[in-house]
């Protein structure tokens, strides 16, 4: 079996600067729909009385996908720190 299946430490770290600058870009866009949300709700607190049962249920949903977002972030962040790592060590 030939080398050239098995990518070397400079390709292994292309191949990772390009997942992180994707997930950076990823995350700007996220950080971005996070401000506008944060806008929305504080206008909502602003004037309670527009807080409707399908508002309600909308916050709630939407906050539990920022959260899971949010984790999902975080992960891919670990992982690629934890590829880094051992991509260094190896070196």
């Amino acid at each position: 079996m030939s080398d050239s299946h098995f990518p070397n430490d400079a390709e292994k770290r292309e191949q990772l600067s390009r997942e992180f600058r994707e997930l950076s870009d990823d995350f700007n866009k996220f950080s971005e729909e996070c401000a506008f949300l944060c806008d929305a709700f504080a206008a909502i607190g602003r004037e309670p009385e527009c807080i409707t049962p399908p508002t309600s249920e909308g916050i709630g949903h939407v906050s539990f996908r920022l959260k899971c977002q949010v984790i999902d972030y975080r992960d891919k962040i670990d992982e690629l720190r934890e590829c880094w790592k051992a991509l260094n060590q190896q070196a």
